[in-house]
C-alpha cells in the first residue's frame, strides 16, 4: 500500500523506470546482469525514478548528474553518489568513484550505461568521448535536434545508443513494488504542494530547479472543517 502523495509520483516514475529497463541487459525472464554501473544525467523526477529503478534492477553503483544543487542535495540523501558537472570535473569524479576501464581514448570511468534524462546536448559528446568499450546510452530526455555520430568510432568501441520513450505495464508493476517496498523515501521527492487555486504560482515554482523538486498539485481542498 503507498499513500496517495507517493501515488502522485507514479506515472514519470514509470517513465524513468521504462528508460532504466532498457539499459539493463536481460539474462532471463525478469531478470537483469547484476553488478554493472550506470550514471544518470538529470535530477528531476524521471532522473531520480531512473537512478532508483537502477538499484532496484541490480545496478551496482550509480551517480546522478545535475546543475542544481537543490535537486542533487534530494538524490544524495536517497543514497546516491552526485556530481555537479558546472563545478566539479565529472571525468575525475565518475573515474573515481566507479573505478576504471579501458575506452578507445584511454582510461575512463567504468560506466556500463549512461542515462540522459536531461537532454543537454553536451552528454552524449561526453558519452562518445569517455564511454568505455561496449558501454550503452540510454536517452529517454527529449532531444529535439538532429545529431551527428560517429559510427566508426561507435562500431570499434562496441557501444549501443537505446532510445526509450513512455511506459509499458511491466514498468507500472515494477514502480508499484518499489514504492511499497519503503526502501527510499520517494515522498521526499515532492518539495512542494499547491491548491489547485495557485496553479500558476505551482507552474512557477516547477520551474525553478534551484528551489524546487516535484511540484505537486491538490485538485481539491483537503479541509472539512
Amino acid at each position: 500500500r503507498i499513500s496517495d502523495k507517493l501515488a502522485s509520483l507514479i506515472e514519470p516514475f514509470t517513465v524513468g523506470c521504462r528508460a532504466a529497463r532498457r539499459g539493463m541487459i536481460p539474462c532471463g525472464t525478469r531478470q537483469y546482469i547484476t553488478g554493472q554501473n550506470a550514471v544518470v544525467f538529470g535530477c528531476g523526477t524521471i532522473g531520480i525514478a531512473a537512478a532508483v529503478a537502477f538499484r532496484h534492477f541490480g545496478m551496482d553503483k550509480v551517480m546522478i548528474c545535475d546543475r542544481s544543487d537543490f535537486r542533487l542535495k534530494i538524490a544524495e540523501n536517497l543514497g546516491f553518489a552526485v556530481c555537479n558537472p558546472s563545478a566539479e570535473d565529472f571525468a575525475s569524479k565518475a573515474a573515481l568513484y566507479f573505478g576504471t576501464a579501458p575506452s578507445l581514448n584511454g582510461s575512463t570511468a567504468n560506466i556500463d550505461c549512461w542515462l540522459d534524462a536531461a537532454g543537454a546536448e553536451s552528454i552524449l559528446d561526453d558519452f562518445l568521448r569517455l564511454g568505455k568499450i561496449e558501454s550503452r546510452f540510454v536517452s529517454v530526455a527529449v532531444n529535439n535536434k538532429p545529431r551527428s555520430i560517429d559510427l566508426l568510432h561507435m562500431t570499434y568501441a562496441q557501444q549501443s545508443i537505446i532510445g526509450s520513450g513512455g511506459y509499458m505495464p511491466e514498468d507500472v508493476r515494477d514502480v508499484q513494488a518499489i514504492m511499497a517496498s519503503g526502501k527510499w523515501d520517494l515522498e521526499s521527492i515532492i518539495t512542494h504542494e499547491f491548491p489547485l487555486s495557485e496553479l500558476e504560482q505551482a507552474i512557477c515554482t516547477a520551474g525553478d530547479v534551484n528551489r524546487s523538486g516535484n511540484v505537486v498539485v491538490r485538485m481539491k481542498n483537503t479541509n472539512t472543517n
